[in-house]
């Protein structure tokens, strides 16, 4: 790039408001403790987005190496089925800041709020949702990467059935000779979808089974409307898993390494199983036939995701001709999850992220050995501004339009968004296939999952990983250590 060119570039980027500039804020559209979400259009492409404030990201470290963690991964991950980070807002200093604005495609709700208000699903709907769920999850796996928190609330939705995981704040990378595959905490997934060997410390060693699992859960909630395994807590989700599929053998409880829960089971009174087809008297008998092999209760049993996707119950689906790969992830990437960071070391990892989205920076940042701590011109102290007084409007119930700025400079010319941006995912799945039934009774939009990170308010049905509560295999089981978020 010559000089003259390079100088125009930087002097388009460099603008009196930066980079906030190129998206036009329209409205709330969520709130928790971690932060805000607001849609927005791109400016420059017409496309309609969400945009994440992160407050106080280094308030907690552990919270801070979550999100580092999550979007190290979401940089690396590509995939039609998983949300894709789009941009992230340069701070104005790389020592300073505190705050993250992270720019996502925008999607219309989640799995569970499609679930909640359309009792009225197709099989054919049940069929495509599980196929973008394997796909994605296929894609996950082969990369060595375990989501553990997968459930309806962490599945984005549009109204023409795309689904797409989110929240990687819980997942982790597993390395064959690294201990933490091995020691990881048994709480890593909300509980109604967690795994039986999460909830006993059964195994000592953690697969990809554990997605599988709740995956499974999640296509039982489909084909119901109702989740599977509501747990109050441990020992009553063991109950319910125990009630559906009858007491596990005398083989399977000797794996569980937990004496307090292979006691637990061992003295459980014997049940019998209660077949698919009562438990689902509606369903595509090929479709309780996955099921039962996606929720095989010891993992060894369970299918993968690639084996789930060649079943006979997809037969019909539109296969794409060419799936997305991706090569295992370097341990090198991860080498952070080995050490004792502090809040400026976080922050240093978070920053260099950051200048992933921002090339011409991180050439400079090469090119000074990163010692610069010059102030750059950027959209974040508008985009302060306009947050705060969209948050203020939505706490009273009031979607108003955002602060308008005064215009030192003309203002661009605004882009008309089209009206069907995602019809260019290279793996469509099922094209056309849907047509008659593709938009949902329910428009809404999730006010905690319109982006990845999991906010930290605790649901009044759900306990999440982030509460640091012992739980019980029995009356008098042992306190275990969870994982704080």
């Amino acid at each position: 790039m010559g000089r003259a060119n390079k100088g125009e570039k930087h002097s388009e980027f460099f603008t009196e408001y930066g980079e906030g500039s190129r998206y036009d804020i329209q409205e709330v559209i969520g709130k928790g403790s971690y932060g805000i979400v607001g849609s927005a259009i791109d400016t420059q492409t017409g496309e309609r987005v969400a945009i994440k404030k992160i407050h106080d990201v280094f308030e907690h470290v552990s919270d801070a190496i979550r999100i580092l963690r999550e979007i190290k991964l979401l940089r690396m991950l590509h995939h039609p089925n998983i949300v894709e980070i789009k941009h992230i807002m340069l701070p104005p200093s790389q020592r300073e800041f505190k705050d993250i604005y992270l720019v996502f495609e925008l999607m219309k709700t989640d799995l569970h709020h499609v679930i909640k208000e359309n009792n009225d699903l197709s099989a054919k709907q049940h069929k495509f949702f599980l196929y973008q769920l394997l796909s994605g999850l296929k894609y996950i796996h082969a990369a060595n990467v375990l989501h553990r928190d997968l459930k309806p609330k962490n599945i984005l939705a549009n109204t023409d059935c795309k689904l797409k995981i989110c929240d990687f704040g819980l997942a982790r990378v597993s390395f064959s000779d690294a201990p933490s595959t091995i020691f990881w905490t048994d709480y890593v997934a909300t509980r109604w979808y967690r795994a039986p060997e999460l909830c006993g410390s059964f195994f000592s060693r953690y697969t990809p089974a554990i997605d599988i699992w709740s995956i499974g859960c999640i296509f039982a909630e489909m084909l119901s409307g109702k989740p599977l395994f509501p747990g109050k807590n441990v020992a009553h989700q063991l109950d319910l898993i125990t009630d559906l599929f009858g007491t596990p053998d005398a083989e399977s409880v000797a794996k569980i390494r937990n004496e307090k829960a292979r006691r637990y089971l061992g003295n459980m009174r014997k049940k019998t199983p209660v077949p698919f087809s009562r438990k689902f008297p509606n369903a595509d008998p090929l479709a309780l036939r996955l099921l039962e092999r996606l929720l095989a209760f010891d993992p060894k049993h369970r299918l993968t995701a690639a084996e789930a996707l060649t079943d006979s119950y997809f037969n019909d689906i539109k296969k794409a001709e060419i799936e997305p790969s991706i090569q295992p992830i370097s341990k090198l990437e991860f080498d952070f999850e080995r050490k004792r960071l502090t809040k400026d070391d976080v922050r240093e990892l978070i920053y260099a992220e950051i200048l992933e989205y921002h090339p011409e920076m991180c050439q400079e940042g090469l090119h000074d050995g990163g010692q610069s701590t010059f102030i750059y011109p950027s959209g974040v102290d508008r985009f302060k501004l306009q947050f705060a007084h969209l948050e203020e409007n939505f706490s009273k119930g009031q979607r108003s339009a955002p602060l308008q700025r005064q215009n030192v400079s003309l203002p661009r010319e605004r882009v008309t968004p089209p009206e069907h941006k995602n019809a260019e995912h290279n793996n469509d799945f099922g094209r056309g296939e849907e047509k008659s039934a593709h938009l949902f009774k329910s428009a809404s939009i999730s006010a905690s999952r319109c982006v990845g990170v999991i906010p930290k308010e605790k649901s009044e049905e759900e306990e999440t990983s982030s509460e640091v509560k012992s739980e019980a295999v029995d009356e008098s089981t042992q306190k275990i250590a969870v994982l704080q978020r």
